[in-house]
């Protein structure tokens, strides 16, 4: 009998201990600039909890770094459906249908940040309210 997907798929289980390894692995290729191995490891962890925004966050911002800008608003927009109130996909999705004028989509994103956040405390939310500032004037200017 063949093995289903499923049945693959449990082979590859690993540890929670494992999982944050390979997490905390993929920020520090992030901040290291090593993009390549910091993209393979999170894809990678994509499969293991598909259920945890933080990897398609941190994906989202390596391909945004490599201007693959579709892949990383497609990781964004998983990041979104799995935590639609975390400030930092919503700014980082944003920010990215803000560049490619799809203000239909991005207003409804910071418009969620703002109410979230009336007293300006979140540093997510303030770079939301930069973003959409600097947008206004240029587009004034």
């Amino acid at each position: 009998m063949a093995d289903t997907p499923g049945d693959l798929k449990s082979l590859l289980q690993i540890s929670d201990n494992d999982y944050e390894a390979m997490l905390r692995s993929a920020a520090d290729c992030y901040t290291d600039g090593d993009l390549t191995s910091a993209i393979t490891i999170l894809t990678g962890l994509t499969t293991f909890n598909e259920d945890d925004s933080r990897p398609y966050k941190l994906l989202g911002s390596c391909l945004l770094l490599q201007s693959e800008h579709s892949d990383a608003e497609t990781a964004y927009r998983k990041a979104f459906e799995l935590d639609p109130d975390d400030p930092y996909t919503l700014v980082a999705l944003g920010e990215l249908l803000l560049k490619g004028l799809k203000l239909d989509e991005a207003v409804p994103l910071f418009e969620k940040l703002f109410e979230a956040d009336p007293d300006g405390e979140h540093p997510a939310a303030n770079r939301g309210r930069k973003l959409v500032q600097d947008y206004y004037t240029k587009m004034s200017g």
